[in-house]
């Protein structure tokens, strides 16, 4: 059979507010929070049951927050993946031994709260890093997760399509 090289369908976790931003207004970075596993950017996962995951926790942590009720809603692109394999990019695909892993070293590098990936340069970071899925502060990973983040606004043009509402999440109790 014939590599078609066609398109990439991501997800991307959130509430009902920020889902109708993104969809109206475009992607953000400015919003992007610092102290996750691959540095500020948005994230996305090629699994739509993480992504409805991803969503709930965060309607979890606005109602515990005292925020006003919202629901949980995962945002759908369809992504050519010609230009996104345009991008500078960065992979951390195998979990490794943590004291000299480099998937670790970075993931322990970013949840530092740095602003750039690249030591002594600033606001310079890789367009796209995708790897596992770590379960911080612990060093393990999940298990059948990823997770793609954009980390430039040339990054987030690779998400070319119009994103749509892809599901509006039922709350799931429990991680994965």
């Amino acid at each position: 059979m014939a590599w078609k090289n066609g398109p990439l369908e991501l997800y991307h976790g959130c509430d009902d507010v920020a889902a109708k931003n993104i969809v109206s207004k475009g992607i953000d970075l400015r919003l992007c929070r610092p102290r996750t596993d691959f540095g500020p950017g948005f994230y996305t996962t090629t699994v739509l049951h993480q992504a409805q995951q991803w969503a709930n926790a965060r309607v979890r942590r606005q109602r515990h927050g005292g925020k006003t009720k919202s629901r949980a809603t995962v945002i759908k692109f369809v992504v050519d993946r010609f230009p996104l394999a345009q991008q500078e990019t960065m992979g951390l695909v195998v979990e490794g031994k943590p004291a000299a892993s480099d998937f670790w070293e970075f993931v322990s590098y970013c949840r530092g709260g740095v602003t750039t990936h690249i030591p002594g340069t600033p606001n310079a970071f890789y367009d796209v890093v995708f790897g596992l899925v770590s379960l911080w502060p612990q060093l393990l990973v999940i298990k059948d997760c990823d997770q793609i983040s954009f980390h430039t606004l040339r990054a987030v043009t690779a998400l070319l399509s119009k994103p749509v509402i892809a599901d509006t999440a039922a709350p799931i109790s429990g991680l994965f």
